[in-house]
């Protein structure tokens, strides 16, 4: 046997493999969707089932660069600093309503709650997004929307659970320049072991196969399975107000959190940002988040309140006193700041893996 038929046969075997494989993630996809777990409060929707003191700010729009109308609530302040928190999985910027009440009127900083593309108010299709990313440039849109509005102070990006999460991919993005500071309430990484079970203490019910195929479709890039389901969230529908968006597609999913290689974002943190989270965390291990932000992003400050659980980190006095206290802090001495309010001397990254 020649050189020549025996590199003939070895691209055969190869191609061979390449096209089981692809068929079986294909298979992998196309399996029939996952059955619901029994409906559990695993975080204590009724514990927020109260009458607020005053109802949140009518929605606001803004035009995002594809020209779709993507909402956001707005809360002045005396303070130029404006801090755009992004809202957990499922609900949208009116859950943190108090939260950012508390935070414009105490004068340390304008608060902006945006509804994501994907949920409610915000886009075309509920749970879905064009491109992984998309979240992403859509931040970055708003940003550039305040400055327009001429709000010119210095920007932080908060967010809690996966808000938290999208808070960690954002600074390791093309987009980290914009932003003067980062604040994360129990950040969700899926694929670290701080995650309770897997599953966010019972809260997400993943479709695994379908998940593991897409993986690996999108690998060689075919992308055109993106739009399927592959989580749904077990909020028991008692709490449903017709607002919530109760799964996502892979393509929302992938962009509301860290890369898979999440350490990469992780190591983009500086002294300039802060974790919050309670010790009492359904979804999260909070010891254990505390040993991975130790050896990934030891800068970052992190801090464990006692008695605190997921819902309580942005309801509870004790929460609201700690991030007000550090929103509070002056923005030198962590760095400088440019004249659009973001970091001085921040070049956009390249992030080929978007």
């Amino acid at each position: 046997m020649n050189l020549v038929q025996t590199t003939v046969i070895l691209v055969s075997c190869c191609a061979l493999v390449m096209l089981i494989g692809l068929a079986a993630a294909l298979a992998m996809v196309a399996t029939s969707p996952l059955v619901n777990r029994v409906p559990k409060d695993v975080f204590g929707f009724a514990s927020l089932q109260t009458n607020p003191q005053s109802a949140p700010p009518s929605l606001t729009r803004y035009a995002a660069r594809d020209g779709e109308q993507l909402a956001y609530r707005f809360y002045d302040s005396t303070s130029d600093q404006i801090l755009i928190f992004v809202h957990g999985s499922s609900y949208h910027g009116a859950s943190y309503h108090a939260l950012a009440s508390m935070i414009s009127s105490s004068g340390v900083s304008k608060v902006v709650l945006p509804n994501l593309r994907g949920h409610f108010q915000s886009g075309r299709r509920r749970g879905d997004v064009d491109y992984v990313g998309q979240l992403e440039d859509d931040i970055a849109d708003l940003v550039q929307c305040l400055r327009k509005r001429n709000l010119q102070g210095p920007v932080i990006l908060g967010g809690h659970s996966s808000g938290g999460g999208f808070v960690i991919r954002f600074s390791g993005g093309v987009y980290a320049h914009l932003i003067s500071r980062f604040l994360m309430l129990s950040p969700i990484i899926p694929a670290s072991p701080a995650i309770r079970g897997g599953s966010s203490g019972g809260w997400a019910n993943l479709h695994m196969r379908r998940l593991l195929g897409l993986l690996t479709l999108n690998s060689v890039g075919i992308r055109g399975f993106n739009g399927l389901s592959v989580i749904e969230f077990n909020k028991p529908v008692e709490f449903w107000d017709g607002s919530e968006t109760l799964s996502y597609s892979y393509r929302l999913n992938v962009s509301y959190h860290p890369r898979l290689r999440y350490r990469r974002d992780l190591r983009r943190l500086d002294e300039g940002a802060m974790v919050v989270i309670g010790q009492n965390d359904q979804a999260i291990d909070a010891h254990v988040l505390q040993q991975m932000f130790a050896k990934e992003a030891s800068a970052v400050r992190f801090s464990i309140l006692p008695g605190i659980d997921h819902f309580g980190i942005f309801t509870s006095v004790v929460a609201h006193r700690a991030i007000a206290d550090w929103l509070a802090e002056p923005t030198t001495g962590f760095f400088n700041v440019d004249e659009e309010g973001g970091r001085l001397g921040g070049e956009p990254r390249a992030d080929p893996t978007r």
